[in-house]
């Protein structure tokens, strides 16, 4: 049973689930369509109470992948804390990398004797030799405890954390009675969690497309020029100077991230077509050379386009005690630096930065971000010696180098050095509304036509793979937390009429009518979209206010607009 909890204004709705059908997730589109809510009716709170088993874990998957979330669970009316769980199962310590690495192993149930074989259901963490196998293993079936509900759910969020790495990889729900396995697909080892995954996805699209007119191109761009510069250099040329060799053979490169990731093969798995280099291991689209030697170095492209551009630099990772003056590149106002954080003080963080991710340390401050006006369920930025943090080259006095980790530009340009058209210039980025550390809207237009804009900086998987890498830069300081506590980060597609602008700024909820009147404007949206439409404190309203000029207030769909806007001072 799936319970969504929207604002006191509209009705609770329940959800039943049959049991046992022959397709889990048609099953759940068509009971999730038979209470009247649409695809964007996701955001709203959501509860669900587990049943019996395997239904609730199939069930559940469906349900966090369709929303995008791990879902608050409960068992016979008890919360079971999933998240915490998966979250802290993630950093669990384990005991290397297997020198063979098995195919497949078995989580739970009884020693099947013919694969690996690991316990996880005990209330202590498990050893790091379970989770070494757990974590390595090719492929893994999990047999959850029978009967036990409770105990199925923290079993799986346990294994699902574990397997965690880059991104996810959910195991095979299984019996522990199915047959030795005789390849790696597993068609015959119960129900592939992962594959079921991945076919949700697709179901997840936001109502109908925004609208987008196309805008002239700017002749300045200075903060693109190194980034462009840096993607025409041959990819590979780079992959030689990032110590990569290429087989004759195939004409495959070996991959410069080989040595830090666990599992990564050692063989060549780096294709280049079309001056771009993609990893069939590290990668799910090719890469610049930018991205590339950012990725490798953990950089910036930004930085990365300062090495890539000055022959001779060795590609290494920054290193304090490496003095090269003659080689030194003083960063610019605009760019994208790597700040590693050294001292914490009252009104600033004291930093070091190095020129081009390598070379001689510069010293460098980040003033504190003004909190005042953060949502309460947000937490102040707070850096501490150690960490590390994405910044943006505002000023230099002295020899000492301004930062920025809360201008608006800094969401712009992470979304940018992800986005070779924004560089080339084939789609421009119109405006930024931000809240630092809670949510930013970054507004974006093509300048050829028939080009979607807004496709192009998502990411044409479904998995939106350059939003989530721009994420990742802006939330370089939160990689070691959940990703749930990251700033969100959403592209809106610009429209010159002033309705459709409005209606696109409100993403994520779906507008249902609008009504503007000088700088006043009402916004109907349904009511499990209430909570989301307004946003946490009022954000989402009031960034979409931002990129419109508009004073925006939201309402339930069913009110009268045209009284409501009139009741606007």
């Amino acid at each position: 049973m799936v319970i969504t909890e929207p604002t006191a204004s509209a009705a609770r709705v329940s959800i039943e689930l049959p049991e046992g059908p022959a397709d889990h997730i048609a099953a759940f589109l068509e009971a999730w369509g038979a209470q009247g809510l649409s695809v964007a009716d996701r955001r709203s709170s959501m509860r669900f109470e587990a049943g019996s088993l395997p239904d609730a874990l199939i069930y559940y998957v469906v349900l966090s992948e369709f929303v995008n979330r791990w879902v608050d669970v409960t068992v016979n009316r008890v919360p079971v804390d999933f998240e915490r769980v998966y979250e802290e199962s993630r950093t669990l310590p384990d005991a290397g990398r297997p020198a063979e690495v098995p195919q497949w192993a078995q989580a739970g149930g009884d020693d099947p004797g013919h694969m690996p074989h690991v316990v996880v259901e005990t209330a202590e963490a498990p050893a790091p030799e379970t989770v070494s196998m757990i974590r390595y293993a090719y492929r893994v079936r999990m047999v959850p405890p029978p009967v036990r509900t409770k105990a199925a759910v923290v079993t799986f969020a346990r294994v699902a954390g574990i397997r965690r790495g880059r991104q996810r990889r959910l195991p095979f729900l299984s019996t522990g009675r199915e047959p030795e396995p005789h390849d790696k697909k597993g068609d015959d080892q119960g129900i592939d969690l992962e594959r079921l995954r991945l076919q949700v996805i697709p179901h997840r699209k936001d109502g109908p497309p925004q609208t987008y007119d196309v805008v002239p191109p700017r002749r300045d761009r200075p903060q693109y020029r190194k980034l462009s510069e840096a993607n025409a250099e041959p990819a590979t040329s780079v992959l030689t100077r990032l110590g990569c060799s290429q087989d004759e053979e195939s004409g495959e490169w070996t991959c410069p991230r080989a040595a830090r990731r666990p599992g990564h093969p050692q063989k060549p798995s780096v294709r280049v077509e079309k001056n771009r280099a993609r990893c069939r291991t590290c990668d799910v689209a090719p890469l610049t050379s930018a991205e590339l030697v950012a990725a490798t170095l953990d950089v910036t492209p930004d930085e990365a386009s300062s090495l890539i551009l000055e022959p001779g630099r060795e590609a290494v990772r920054p290193d304090p005690a490496h003095r090269r003056p003659e080689l030194v590149a003083a960063p610019q106002p605009g760019m994208l630096i790597t700040a590693y954080v050294s001292t914490s003080r009252p009104d600033r963080f004291d930093c070091v930065i190095y020129d081009a991710g390598v070379g001689r340390p510069r010293e460098a401050i980040i003033w504190r971000p003004d909190t005042a006006n953060v949502p309460e369920d947000v937490a102040p930025l707070e850096l501490q010696p150690g960490d590390v943090a994405t910044a943006l080259v505002v000023a230099s006095k002295g020899g000492m180098y301004e930062l920025s980790i809360d201008a608006p530009e800094l969401a712009a340009r992470a979304i940018a050095s992800q986005v070779p058209e924004i560089v080339d210039g084939e789609v421009e980025v119109v405006a930024v509304a931000r809240k630092p550390g809670s949510r930013a809207k970054v507004v974006v237009a093509p300048t050829v036509p028939n080009l979607n804009a807004l496709g192009v900086c998502l990411g044409k998987r479904n998995n939106h793979y350059h939003l989530q890498a721009a994420r990742r830069v802006l939330n370089r300081h939160r990689w070691d937390q959940s990703d749930r506590t990251w700033e969100m980060l959403e592209i809106i597609a610009f429209a010159a009429d002033r309705r459709t602008y409005l209606m696109n700024a409100m993403r994520p909820a779906i507008v249902s009518d609008v009504r503007i009147r000088g700088k006043q404007s009402v916004v109907a949206v349904s009511g499990l979209q209430y909570r989301g439409g307004v946003g946490r404190g009022g954000l989402n309203a009031e960034l979409a206010g931002r990129l419109t000029d508009l004073n925006v207030h939201v309402v339930a769909e069913g009110e009268d607009l045209d009284a409501a806007i009139h009741r606007r001072p």
